[in-house]
């Protein structure tokens, strides 16, 4: 099943995002804040979706064929698209935040240089917040047989080991969904109260759409984290 839903998801989400950076890099003239946003996000997501025949063929013959090295840039880089991915949605609010509130002075805080900087610092930040997927990831026997595994090593009594893995989810918890959604939510409850203040004439379906983002924002991150937490 698992490998059913990877391949459903390659197949849809790897064209889908690859079309996204064509259309914006070869039709559009002056990349506009909101377009660059999108840029980057398509780059994560499409960037996410290429992993996914690795982890398909993972999945289908329960073995890990790739060697030590691919074990540990995979999730490396697994991990740095889907935080990236994350902080970008976030930054997409924050933006649309300001342009509601403040229309007339959105270019002086939010200008496209400054964005692009944002951006930067926002890949910065992911590439140093995955490294654990680096040095804890690990290809050892599966109980006891020949078939390989990658999965998380934290080395120590076992102790030290629950404390480490718990800092590691505890970490994954707080910038890959607590801190976006908390900020996406506060964002889109301030769009909101202005759309309620104004004579907007779409204000029903602008309303359900902000529903719909934040609800399915948590509906597909929260359980992932959930699982993790209780691992």
């Amino acid at each position: 099943m698992g490998a059913l839903i990877l391949s459903c998801v390659f197949l849809l989400g790897f064209p889908g995002n690859l079309f996204v950076i064509w259309s914006i890099l070869a039709r559009a003239k002056r990349h506009s804040v909101t377009t660059l946003i999108i840029l980057n996000l398509a780059i994560a997501d499409g960037s996410l979706m290429a992993l996914t025949p690795f982890f398909i063929v993972y999945l289908v013959s329960k073995d890990w064929p790739f060697g030590l090295a691919m074990c540990k840039i995979l999730f490396y880089l697994c991990l740095l698209n889907m935080y990236a991915s994350i902080q970008l949605i976030m930054l997409m609010s924050v933006y649309r935040m300001l342009a509601v509130l403040w229309p007339q002075r959105v270019t002086r805080f939010s200008g496209r240089k400054t964005v692009t900087r944002v951006v930067v610092v926002v890949w910065a930040l992911m590439m140093v917040a995955s490294i654990p997927a680096i040095v804890f990831r690990r290809v050892g026997k599966k109980n006891n047989s020949n078939k390989m595994v990658c999965d998380s090593v934290h080395a120590g009594d076992d102790q030290s080991q629950r404390q480490t893995v718990v800092i590691q989810y505890t970490l994954e918890l707080i910038l890959g969904f607590l801190i976006p959604y908390g900020v996406i939510v506060f964002c889109y409850i301030r769009i909101l109260r202005r759309i309620r203040q104004t004579r907007f004439g779409r204000r029903i379906r602008s309303e359900n759409l902000i529903l719909a983002i934040v609800v399915m924002f948590c509906i597909f991150w929260l359980p992932y984290h959930i699982i993790n937490m209780v691992q």
